[in-house]
């Protein structure tokens, strides 16, 4: 890495640590990390760090003018086109910004204010606790949320870990301002904070340098933080073995189908055991190939998902495991199936392939993080906040190589064993009789007790804690592939999307049979690109094993992707391997064989998909929004197909719909990363030759190039579905606009306006009136018109309330129209927000591919930001009035 890119390390006037990271970019990153999390909590705390993060992006002014907060700090940070959020977990909150590089120093000053000692107002104390319990409400309908909590608080039930973040809503109904503030002064002191900034920090001068830490000095040093000591809270220690049966959790739960999970206690981050467990929760659970998935999924069909990997945020963590099964009948099957994928790598160990596929992958984990000033900067605060060493990552790295197989079958004996395991199953309601003794039983029986096995003796490692504008190029082949370029020296990394025109609207509006029984192909089809080939010039081609091992053998990602317009797969990888992989993306793109047996195993996901849209009230609630809006446009459904659709969908309809689509002069080739122009003319050359014979084979299929608009309603539509949970969801919205229209900038600046932590929407509804902790505008731009709307989720009691706030909203924005300070923070926000959206290779691969393919004319960065500020607030009513006031409306309502 060029000596540029080395972090510096730094100390302000009161102690607190800085790291500044030089990053070449057009986006610039600020962290400050608060070393207090749900863990550092006492008994009638439950959930304060939480709430303390709630409660800071309050006006820091609120208390001493005695009136309520406006989203003040968001307001004027979303103005200078940043994004700021925060997150709190077991040992920290995290409070970031991301802005546009050159309103660095301005962002930091502003967001700065959140750190100065405050004290709360009672009326946003009050407030603020209802949006989490709004919040905590919505967990209790997730049935991903309900499973990993069980298993927390399974595993963990002295620890701290083993309470969620959140709180409980009996401590937070009793929560007084006074027991908030006396959290916060005991643990927002100094000694328990740091700053990590990445962007662009050095300039010819050092003059940026001085600047950005001039204002750090002036928010976060002695002058607003005085120097403290922390006081630490010693935690309960978990038991390294517990005696008798281990716990198994039956959860009755509004699902379509179980999960079962497991957890093994594993031991804290920087024991000497951990770079063996990361390597052997990654030989079970990584990817297609760990041995989990390969015997659930593949060889058994017990599976639709299977997945496992380590946790371990500081304090002691945690293995764990999950399977989706089709029904309640095959949960023990799966987990004595898992039990013996356990016990076989105990007995037998991995092979040297398994071990150098799970290393490059945790490897690459490191590279892929440099993608964005974001990520860099979340494993530095890590590095620096929670393990402090710097070095932990190259010592670790070492370390890994080190492990062999015998290591592997050391530290399996040692942790999974039912001494260490917990286990939770999550059933449908009516299935909740189902006991888990033979899950227990199983795995005393197939693991054996801790007291057989041998210890692994602790070795001493080498780790441990420290002492002390965007631009395209576009041309077409020879063929007609159009293809579309944009290098970055700077990257380690490449991305390459490959598209056509496809997806639910042409297989829809033009089947291969009918559209009732191709419903849901693009979908299959996507699933399935990437599980065999032909292979070239009869060379023989790969099956899913083969292609997966060259993928995950190199840390890569290849993946079809189907959506509402198109079709197509995105690799992304190392630039290291861009001759392998390169390769390996024209025989999949070209030579896809949809292989019988693999189209069977990804029909048993999708239908696994279709049956659990009812146990999300979201998706259910988009679902009815949808079939409610277009009832002749193929938009009114989900791109998943029906459980009656996918049943008619086998290999050679996917082939003909990939014959169909997939000519040259409908291919679009979008190529981000470190990747030459002699590199990609390279491969360039061979995909276009092998194209052009395959267009010549196939005769062309005439396919319509626009369809008809979905009518305009003829009076407003209502549709509700009551389910009896926590919360209701609720989706009020439109006809929306065509993705080539001209009026889609003043609707996505409406949006903005709308959206986000100062946005009208959130402020009115949430800030003011707690009516709500997910408030936000939605839409959908498409080839013809798609659809606009609001979506809100709160208490039942709420619903007619949150109904009408919406529109009150509105309408107000119609009548009076945006004042010139929101208009000015939307616009920059807009301009922000789409610098950051497009950091990574893979995300400007696949914009810059489907503005190509969809024939949007290309803007420069400079005609964007004309474009973007020569909107007026008489443009952005215009929107409003004829979008989401005039028309009638569509009201889908579940819960």
């Amino acid at each position: 890495m060029p000596k540029n890119f080395q972090p510096e390390e730094l100390t302000l006037s009161n102690g607190i640590p800085l790291i500044l990271q030089h990053y070449e970019s057009p986006v610039a990153a600020t962290y400050w990390w608060v070393k207090t999390g749900s863990a550092d909590e006492g008994k009638g705390e439950e959930g304060f760090a939480h709430f303390l993060e709630h409660m800071l992006f309050k006006d820091a002014a609120a208390k001493e003018t005695g009136r309520a907060s406006t989203g003040q700090t968001a307001r004027a940070i979303e103005s200078l086109g940043g994004d700021i959020n925060a997150y709190t977990s077991f040992d920290q909150t995290v409070y970031h910004v991301t802005c546009a590089a050159h309103h660095w120093e301005r962002v930091i000053d502003v967001f700065g204010l959140m750190a100065k000692p405050q004290r709360f107002l009672k009326d946003d104390f009050e407030r603020e606790r209802e949006v989490i319990l709004e919040e905590l409400r919505k967990n209790e309908d997730s049935p991903g949320r309900q499973l990993f909590q069980n298993l927390f608080t399974q595993t963990f039930r002295k620890h701290p870990y083993g309470r969620p973040v959140i709180g409980y809503a009996k401590t937070l109904k009793a929560a007084k301002v006074g027991q908030l503030e006396a959290f916060y002064k005991r643990n927002y002191v100094s000694a328990k904070m740091g700053l990590v900034l990445v962007g662009p920090v050095q300039d010819a001068t050092g003059a940026r340098k001085k600047a950005i830490i001039r204002a750090l000095e002036k928010r976060f040093g002695q002058g607003v933080i005085p120097r403290r000591v922390a006081t630490v809270r010693p935690r309960p220690a978990e038991p390294e073995l517990r005696k008798g049966t281990p716990p198994v959790l039956v959860k009755g739960f509004d699902v379509k189908t179980p999960t079962v999970s497991f957890s093994f206690r594993a031991p804290e981050l920087l024991h000497s055991d951990i770079p063996a467990l990361d390597l052997l929760a990654g030989i079970l659970g990584m990817g297609e190939l760990g041995r989990l998935y390969q015997q659930l999924f593949y060889k058994t069909s017990i599976a639709t998902e299977v997945s496992g990997s380590l946790f371990v945020p500081k304090d002691p963590g945690m293995l764990y495991f999950e399977a989706e099964v089709p029904d309640v009948s095959k949960v023990n099957a799966a987990a004595e199936e898992i039990f013996k994928e356990m016990r076989r790598l105990r007995d037998e160990g991995p092979t040297e392939q398994e071990l150098a596929r799970v290393i490059v992958n945790i490897e690459s984990e490191r590279l892929y993080a440099t993608q964005t000033a974001d990520g860099l900067a979340g494993r530095l605060g890590f590095l620096k906040y929670i393990l402090g060493n710097m070095e932990f990552d190259r010592a670790y790295l070492e370390e890994l190589h080190l492990v062999d197989a015998a290591r592997i079958r050391e530290v399996v004996a040692k942790y999974l064993v039912p001494e260490r395991m917990s286990s939770v199953v999550l059933v449908p309601k009516n299935e909740s009789t189902f006991e888990g003794g033979e899950i227990a039983a199983a795995a005393a029986r197939i693991l054996g007790s801790a007291e057989l096995v041998r210890s692994a003796t602790p070795r001493k490692t080498a780790r441990g804690a420290a002492k002390g504008g965007l631009g395209a190029e576009t041309f077409t082949l020879p063929s007609g592939i159009k293809v579309v370029h944009f290098e970055r020296p700077q990257s380690h990394v490449f991305s390459v999307h490959a598209s056509v025109l496809g997806g639910l609207r042409l297989e829809l509006a033009h089947p291969v049979e009918s559209a009732a029984l191709d419903w849901g192909a693009s979908h299959l089809l996507a699933n399935t690109f990437n599980k065999g080939t032909r292979g070239f010039d009869g060379q023989g081609g790969k099956d899913s094993r083969a292609i997966a091992s060259i993928i995950e053998g190199h840390a890569s990602g290849l993946e079809g992707f189907s959506g509402r317009n198109s079709v197509g797969v995105q690799l992304t990888g190392l630039t290291r391997d861009w001759g392998t992989l390169s390769a390996l993306l024209s025989e999949v793109l070209l030579t896809a064989s949809f292989p019988d047996t693999e189209v069977d195993h990804s029909r048993r996901v999708v239908e696994d998909q279709i049956r659990g849209i009812e146990d999300h009230s979201s998706q259910l609630c988009s679902k009815l929004f949808l079939e409610a809006l277009f009832e002749k446009h193929p938009y009114g459904k989900l791109t998943t197909g029906s459980l009656e659709s996918i049943q008619a969908i086998g290999s050679a309809k996917l082939a003909r719909f990939h014959q169909a689509w997939l000519r040259p002069e409908r291919l679009v080739l979008s190529v981000s990363g470190a990747i030459r122009r002699p590199m990609l003319d390279q491969w360039l050359a061979e995909i276009d030759a092998r194209a052009a014979a395959i267009g010549r084979e196939r005769p062309p299929v005439e396919l319509p190039v626009t369809l008809a608009d979905e009518p305009a309603l003829k009076g407003p539509r209502w549709v509700e579905k009551s389910l009896g949970r926590e919360q209701v969801h609720i989706l009020v919205g439109g006809l929306g606009t065509r993705i080539f229209a001209e009026d889609r900038f003043a609707l996505r600046l409406l949006q903005t306006l709308l959206g986000g932590q100062s946005g009208r929407l959130f402020i009115e509804l949430r800030e003011k009136k707690s009516l709500a902790y997910t408030v936000a505008p939605v839409s959908f731009e498409g080839l013809e018109r798609g659809y606009v709307g609001t979506y809100i989720a709160c208490a039942p009691q709420k619903k007619d309330e949150a109904i009408a706030g919406i529109r009150a909203v509105l309408e107000k924005l119609v009548e009076k129209g945006p004042t010139p300070a929101e208009m000015a923070r939307a616009k920059e926000y807009l301009l922000g927000r789409r610098a950051m959206d497009l950091q990574s290779d893979s995300a400007l691969a696949s914009h810059y591919g489907l503005e190509a393919l969809y024939g949007i004319p290309p803007l420069d960065e400079a005609a964007l930001i004309r474009k973007i500020n020569s909107l007026t607030a008489r443009a952005v009513r215009d929107v409003c009035r004829d979008y989401l006031v005039t028309p009638h409306q569509v009201t889908a309502v579940v819960g």
